[in-house]
């Protein structure tokens, strides 16, 4: 099995999601200000692809923070799976001994 530190190395696995959800949390305040005020919005989509790419925590703290989806359930089953997915990639990246085969 590959080590994924060849891919990203020492805290750069870290950095880049750190980026992406705050760029996740950011995309849910603009998401809700343009449907306080009528502007066009971001697709769930969009949302949906942001967090499968490693913002899943920026959208769901920023639905939190700016009560943002939150009375959408299908909405959230994508960012359960985000979540799962990178909780499996994040044991494997740091736990590489507990997935040999």
């Amino acid at each position: 099995m590959t080590d994924l530190t060849a891919f990203f190395p020492q805290g750069a696995l870290f950095q880049y999601l750190l980026v992406l959800s705050l760029l996740g949390g950011l995309a849910m305040l603009a998401d809700k200000v343009s449907a306080v005020i009528g502007f066009d919005r971001i697709s769930e989509r969009n949302l949906v692809l942001m967090a499968l790419a490693g913002g899943f925590a920026g959208i769901i703290l920023g639905g939190m923070m700016f009560s943002h989806k939150t009375s959408k359930p299908e909405f959230w089953v994508p960012m359960a799976v985000a979540t799962v997915i990178w909780g499996a990639v994040l044991i494997v990246y740091f736990f590489p001994a507990i997935v040999t085969f």
